[in-house]
C-alpha cells in the first residue's frame, strides 16, 4: 500500500503503490505435499499435449483442499514438510501440474493417489525447464502411467526449502535490534509475503488466484537451546487448533483449523517472540470476532498497538454495513513486522504490516503517522471482502482488489475519525496522483493483459491503486442514490459480494452487478472506456456562435504517442460532466459527453459568465477553458469549496504542460494563495510552484533567478507560517497541524536566512531535540526541524548529531524523517558516508531508501545515478524478482533533462547483463525513459516562461 507522500515537490514519478524493502535468502530442508485432483467438464486448452509450455495452469486442473505440514530448523533457516492438495480434474489427462520454485523435490517420494488414497503409478516427474531450458513457468509435472479420467486425485510431494535472508518475499526472515542497534544482537522473526506469485517458492501449490482451496496447516519449529521457546508463538490465517511447546526438545508445534476457500497468495504464517494487545468486535447480535495486534514485546510497541484495535473495530462495523456481508472469520490477527516488502498485506485472518503502518504512539507520533496507520488498516480490511471473499480471476483485474480497497478505505477512515473530513483528500491524494503517470505514453489500461510473473509484479502501481480508487469514486458519484436515499453503488457492490462470495470474478461481473443497481445507467458501457484504455481526457469549455457554452473532449497526453498506442475506443470516454457557475454554487446534474459526440451544448448558459467544470473534483478528468473571457473571470472568481479551488490550480498547471495555456498564467493565479487557509489548496499551490521552479531553474548556474524563485515560494508560505506559529492551539481543526507543518517547512527551506525568526526557532528546537531525541514536543513539525538543521548546518555538526540519532532510533516513521534530512547534506563525502551505512548490515531502514532519498530529497542526481550503476549488482540482487521496490530504484534517473543523459541511461539499461536483472521494474524503466524525454521537451518549451515569471517578481 502506497505511502502518503508528495512526489511533486521531489520531482518523482508517483508510479508505485507499494513501498518496498529488502532482506532474506537462506537454506534447504525436506518437506512433503499431498495434492487432490478432481476431473469434471472439459475445455479446450492450447498445447494440451504439453501443458507446461503455457504460463497458466491448464483449465482442467482445479484446487480443492491443501494439507500442509512444515518442519523448520530455526538455526539454519531451513525447512521440510508435507502437504495434501485435493485437485478437481475436469477432463481426461496424463498430467498433473503444480507450481514449485526454488524448492528441492524428492521425485522418488512423490505419490499419486485416487480420492480414497489408493496409489496410482507414476511414469515420470519433471520440471518444465527440464523439457525446455528457456521455460520459466515454475511447473513441477507428474505424468501418470495410465491416463487420468475425470475425477478427484491426490498428489503427495516431499520437498525442502529455505527461509530467505536477503529478500522480503516468500518465506523470509526479518529482524530488529534490541536497544542500541549498533551494539545489540538482532532478534529474528520468520513470516511470509506471497503476493503475487511467491507461494510457489514456499511449497508446491496451484499458485493462481482462481485456484481457491481450503487449507489445513501444521507447523513445527526446532529452536536453538539459547532461545526460550515459551516466548515464541506461531500464528496463521485461521484459529489455532492445537499447540505444543516443549522446552526439552526446544520445539513448538502448532496446528490450525481448516480455512475458508482462499487463494494461495493469501496463505500466511508468522513465527515470532512478539506479544499482543487484544480486543473483541461485538455485533448487535452478540456474535464476536476476536482481535489481536502483535508487536515487539517492549512497552512502547505494545502501547502503540492500542490505536489499531480502535480502528479495526470501527472499520469492521462500517464495512459490514457497507458490504452488507459479515466478516466471515471468528478471529482477525494483525502483526507489525520490523522488515516488510510493502506497506501491508491483506492475508485472510492474519494481516501483515510494516511497523509504521500499524503502530501509533500517542505521545510521539505525528498526525500524519496516525492518518497513515488508520488508512492502511482500513485499506487492508477492505480487502477482506474485495479480494478475499471475492477474488479477481486473474491479475489483469488487480485493480478490482487494490483500486477498490484504496477507495473504500476512506469510508473506514471516516468511520474511525469522523472529524477528519477525510473525503476532501480523495481529489488530491487519489485523482491527481493517478493522473501524473497516467498522462504518460508509458501508462497502461487499468485492466491489462498480463501473464509473466515479472509483469504481474509490475501491475502494483499507481494506476491499479490510485486510478482504480478514482474511478470507483467516480462511479459512486454518477450512479447517485436510489429512492430510499441509499447509494446505488453500494447496493451494486452488495449484489456482487453476495453472488461471488468465496469465488472468483472478473471486471465485467462487477459491472453487471452495478448495472442491476444503477436504475437505467449502463455502467458497463461507460466504464469500459475508463478501464480498457489508458489515460484520461481533458474537457474543453468554449462558446459557440450562438453564445451557448459547449464542451468537447481530447486525450490528455504528456509526451509523444507511441507507434503501437491504439485504443478500441479511439481515446474517447463517457464523461460525466458537472459544473458550478457564477449563477449557482450547487453542482449541476450530470451531463453525459459520449464518445460519439463532437461537442455537447450546455443549455441555458448564454447569460452565464463562467463555469467551473468537474464540480467538487468527483471525476477523473481535467477542464480547459478555451474562452479567454471565461478563463479570466474564473481565475478571479471566489470559489467557496476547497476542492474546487485546488482543482482549479491543478488543472491550469497540467494544461500549461501541454501548451494549453501558459505557465505565466498558471503562476499568476497562485499569487492570491498567500491568504489561503485550507491545507489541500495551499499544499496544491506549493507543489505546483515548486515543481515548475525546480524543473526550470538550475540552482548552480542560475543563482539570481533561483533566489527569486525561492523568495516567491517563501512568500506564499509566510503568512500562514506566521499566523499558525509553532504551537498547536486548543480546538484547532485536524488539518491545522498539517498546514502548519507544510508552511513552516516550506518557508524554512526557501527563505535561505538562518537568522530569520522562524528559521531561528527551528534551529533552537533542534538544539533541544538533539540532546535526548525526544520527539514529543515537535512530533508534528519534526520534518521541519531536522531538515532546517541540516540546511543551515555548519561543519556537519548537526548532521553528525542527527546521524547518531538515526542509528540509535527504533521507530521507523522517525527514521524516515531523519534520513530525508540527512540526505540534504551538500558534502558528497558526507553523502557517501550515509550511503555506505545504508548498504551495511547494521543500517536501520531498507537499503534502497538511502540512495533514493539522497537523489530526490538531497538532489544529488548525478552522484546517486553513478552509485546505482556502480552497485547495480547489489541492488538488483536484493530487489528484482517480485519485489515492488525495484521500481523505486529505476526512478532515480528520471530527474535528468538532457539528451546526453537520456542516451547514457538507455545505454546502461540495454546492457544484457543489466536488462536480465530488471525483473518487475521493466514497466517503470520505460516510464523513466519517457519521463526524461518529456523533461527535455518541457525544458525546451517552458523553462524560459517560468523563469520570466520569477524574474518579474519583486
Amino acid at each position: 500500500y502506497n505511502e502518503y507522500k508528495s512526489y511533486l515537490s521531489l520531482g518523482g514519478m508517483q508510479n508505485k503503490a507499494k513501498i518496498g524493502v529488502g532482506v532474506g535468502v537462506g537454506v534447504v530442508v525436506l518437506v512433503a505435499v499431498i495434492v487432490v485432483v478432481v476431473v469434471t467438464t472439459s475445455k479446450d486448452d492450447k498445447n494440451v499435449a504439453e501443458p507446461w509450455n503455457q504460463v497458466r495452469l491448464p483449465s482442467w486442473i482445479r484446487a480443492d483442499k491443501y494439507n500442509l505440514n512444515l518442519n523448520m530448523m530455526w538455526k539454519n533457516m531451513t525447512y521440510t514438510g508435507t502437504q495434501e492438495i485435493t485437485l478437481n480434474v475436469t477432463e481426461k489427462s496424463d498430467y498433473i501440474l503444480v507450481h514449485a520454485r526454488d524448492l528441492t523435490i524428492d521425485s522418488k517420494q512423490t505419490l499419486l493417489m485416487s480420492e480414497d488414497n489408493a496409489p496410482l503409478e507414476i511414469k515420470e516427474t519433471f520440471r518444465d525447464s527440464d523439457r525446455n531450458a528457456s521455460l520459466k513457468n515454475d511447473f513441477y509435472i507428474i505424468k501418470a502411467k495410465k491416463s487420468l479420467e475425470k475425477g478427484v486425485y491426490k498428489v503427495k510431494i516431499y520437498f525442502s526449502g529455505h527461509v530467505a535472508t536477503d529478500k522480503l518475499t516468500g518465506v523470509y526472515q526479518s529482524k530488529y535490534f534490541k536497544g542500541d542497534p549498533q551494539n545489540k544482537e538482532p532478534v529474528f522473526q520468520v513470516s511470509t509475503d506471497f503476493e503475487p506469485v511467491d507461494a510457489r517458492s514456499a511449497f508446491p501449490c496451484l499458485d493462481e488466484p482462481d485456484q481457491k482451496g481450503r487449507w489445513t496447516i501444521k507447523i513445527a519449529v526446532t529452536f536453538p537451546e539459547t532461545i526460550d521457546v515459551m516466548e515464541y508463538s506461531i500464528i496463521s490465517n485461521m484459529e489455532m487448533k492445537e499447540e505444543d511447546k516443549n522446552e526439552i526438545t526446544h520445539t513448538i508445534t502448532t496446528s490450525f483449523e481448516e480455512s475458508v476457500p482462499m487463494s494461495t497468495y493469501l496463505v500466511c504464517f508468522a513465527i515470532s517472540n512478539f506479544a499482543y494487545k487484544e480486543g473483541v468486535y461485538t455485533r448487535d447480535d452478540n456474535s464476536e470476532v476476536k482481535l489481536r495486534v502483535f508487536a515487539r514485546r517492549e512497552v512502547k510497541f505494545q502501547d502503540s498497538a492500542v490505536y489499531a484495535l480502535k480502528v479495526t473495530k470501527a472499520v469492521l462495523k462500517e464495512y459490514e454495513k457497507f458490504y452488507k456481508v459479515q466478516y466471515p472469520l471468528n478471529k482477525l490477527d494483525q502483526i507489525a513486522l520490523p522488515e516488510f516488502n510493502s506497506g501491508a498485506m491483506e492475508n485472510w485472518g492474519l494481516v501483515t504490516y510494516r511497523e509504521s503502518s500499524l503502530l501509533y504512539d500517542e505521545t510521539s507520533s505525528s498526525n500524519d503517522e496516525k492518518q497513515r496507520v488508520c488508512a492502511v488498516i482500513a485499506h487492508e480490511l477492505a480487502h477482506q471482502w474485495f479480494g478475499n471473499i471475492v477474488t479477481m480471476a486473474w491479475w489483469n483485474d488487480l485493480w478490482l482488489n487494490e483500486g477498490f480497497a484504496s477507495f473504500v478505505e476512506y469510508y473506514g477512515i471516516n468511520a474511525t475519525e469522523p472529524d477528519w473530513d477525510i473525503m476532501q483528500f480523495m481529489y488530491t491524494d487519489e485523482i491527481t496522483v493517478a493522473m501524473t503517470p497516467d498522462s504518460s505514453p508509458s501508462s497502461h489500461p487499468i485492466s491489462v493483459d498480463v501473464e509473466r510473473p515479472e509483469d504481474i509484479g509490475g501491475l502494483f502501481d499507481t494506476i491499479s491503486y490510485r486510478k482504480g480508487s478514482s474511478i470507483n469514486y467516480m462511479m459512486m458519484n454518477f450512479m447517485g442514490e436510489d429512492g430510499n436515499g441509499e447509494k446505488r453503488f453500494s447496493n451494486g457492490i452488495m449484489k456482487y459480494i453476495e453472488k461471488y462470495q468465496f469465488k472468483n470474478a472478473e471486471m465485467i461481473d462487477l459491472f453487471n452487478s452495478l448495472n442491476e443497481a444503477a436504475e437505467g445507467i449502463n455502467v458497463t458501457e461507460i466504464m469500459l472506456t475508463w478501464t480498457k484504455q489508458m489515460g484520461f481526457p481533458y474537457v474543453t469549455v468554449s462558446r459557440n456562435q450562438d453564445g451557448d457554452i459547449v464542451i468537447n473532449q481530447t486525450r490528455f497526453l504528456v509526451g509523444e504517442k507511441k507507434e503501437d498506442d491504439v485504443s478500441e475506443f479511439n481515446y474517447k470516454w463517457h464523461i460525466p460532466f458537472t459544473y458550478i457557475s457564477d449563477k449557482t454554487n450547487d453542482p449541476s446534474d450530470v451531463i453525459w459527453l459520449t464518445p460519439g459526440e463532437d461537442e455537447k451544448v450546455l443549455n441555458d448558459t448564454k447569460d452565464v459568465k463562467w463555469i467551473k467544470g468537474n464540480a467538487r473534483g468527483y471525476y477523473y478528468y481535467i477542464v480547459h477553458y478555451a474562452n479567454t473571457t471565461m478563463k479570466e473571470e474564473l481565475s478571479k472568481a471566489t470559489l467557496s469549496d476547497k476542492v474546487d479551488r485546488a482543482s482549479r490550480i491543478h488543472d491550469v498547471f497540467q494544461l500549461a504542460s501541454i501548451g494549453k495555456g501558459t505557465y505565466e498564467e498558471a503562476l499568476k493565479m497562485t499569487e492570491q494563495a498567500v491568504d489561503e487557509t485550507e491545507y489541500i489548496v495551499l499544499n496544491t499551490v506549493l507543489n505546483e510552484v515548486i515543481s515548475a521552479g525546480n524543473s526550470a531553474i538550475d540552482k548552480e548556474t542560475e543563482e539570481d533567478v533561483y533566489k527569486k524563485y525561492q523568495a516567491y515560494v517563501a512568500k506564499l508560505a509566510e503568512k500562514q507560517a506566521t499566523d499558525l506559529g509553532w504551537v498547536e492551539q486548543a480546538g484547532e481543526s485536524w488539518t491545522a497541524p498539517k498546514l502548519r507543518a507544510r508552511v513552516l517547512k516550506t518557508y524554512c527551506l526557501a527563505v535561505g536566512d538562518k537568522n530569520d525568526p522562524i528559521v531561528s526557532e527551528a534551529l533552537t528546537k533542534f538544539n533541544t531535540f538533539k540532546t535526548d531525541a525526544n520527539r514529543e514536543n515537535i512530533k508534528n513539525v519534526l520534518d521541519t526541524v531536522v531538515r532546517s538543521a541540516i540546511k543551515y548546518d555548519e561543519n556537519d555538526t548537526n548532521w553528525d548529531a542527527l546521524f547518531e540519532i538515526l542509528k540509535k532510533s527504533d521507530w521507523e516513521a522517525a527514521q524516515r524523517e531523519y534520513l530525508r534530512a540527512l540526505s540534504m547534506a551538500t558534502n558528497l563525502t558526507t553523502i557517501d558516508k550515509l550511503l555506505e551505512y545504508g548498504e551495511s548490515d547494521k543500517a536501520v531502514l531498507d537499503p534502497w531508501r538511502y540512495v533514493y532519498y539522497a537523489n530526490f530529497y538531497g538532489k544529488h542526481y548525478e552522484h546517486c545515478w553513478k552509485r546505482l550503476q556502480k552497485n547495480w549488482e547489489y541492488y538488483s540482487g536484493k530487489y528484482n524478482g517480485t519485489s515492488f521496490t525495484m521500481g523505486y530504484l529505476l526512478e532515480i534517473p528520471s530527474v535528468f533533462d538532457t539528451q546526453d543523459k537520456l542516451n547514457e541511461v538507455e545505454k546502461f539499461f540495454k546492457k544484457p547483463e543489466i536488462d536480465k536483472t530488471i525483473g518487475t521494474g521493466r514497466k517503470t524503466m520505460e516510464e523513466t525513459l519517457d519521463t526524461i524525454r518529456n523533461n527535455i521537451k518541457w525544458k525546451e518549451r517552458y523553462a524560459e516562461s517560468v523563469k520570466a515569471f520569477f524574474n518579474a517578481t519583486s
